[in-house]
């Protein structure tokens, strides 16, 4: 777990010998971005991509598949793939541009790597 205050952070190795000046802007420092993402974090980033794609079924999709197996003569897994096949048409439908903001990356374009 991360300290709460530079003041609680402690120094590794050999640092307690460097300058006051180097010791101050280690404790000062943030803790480092890899240390700050969690597999649950990612594990929950990727699921929600996923059903944004249609590779997996979002829970309103899940009641609504529900439904449709008790008022119709569909059964639950049918109705599920229904509404993830239609989650993936609509993704498929997006140009790459709104398929960058959905997976939130940045899109490039294809002019840049042409160099003048």
């Amino acid at each position: 777990m991360a300290p709460k205050s530079p003041l609680m952070k402690k120094l590794v190795g050999n640092q307690d010998k460097l300058p006051q000046h180097l010791q101050d802007a280690i404790k000062a420092a943030p803790e480092s971005p890899a240390k700050q993402t969690t597999a649950s974090g990612l594990a929950r980033r990727k699921q929600e991509m996923d059903k944004k794609t249609g590779k997996a079924t979002r829970d309103i999709d899940k009641v609504k598949a529900a439904w449709d197996a008790i008022t119709t003569d569909k059964t639950y897994s049918e109705a599920k793939k229904g509404y993830r096949k239609k989650q993936k048409e609509k993704y498929n439908a997006m140009s790459n541009v709104e398929k960058a903001i959905v997976q939130g990356t940045h899109f490039k374009s294809p002019l840049k790597k042409y160099k003048k």
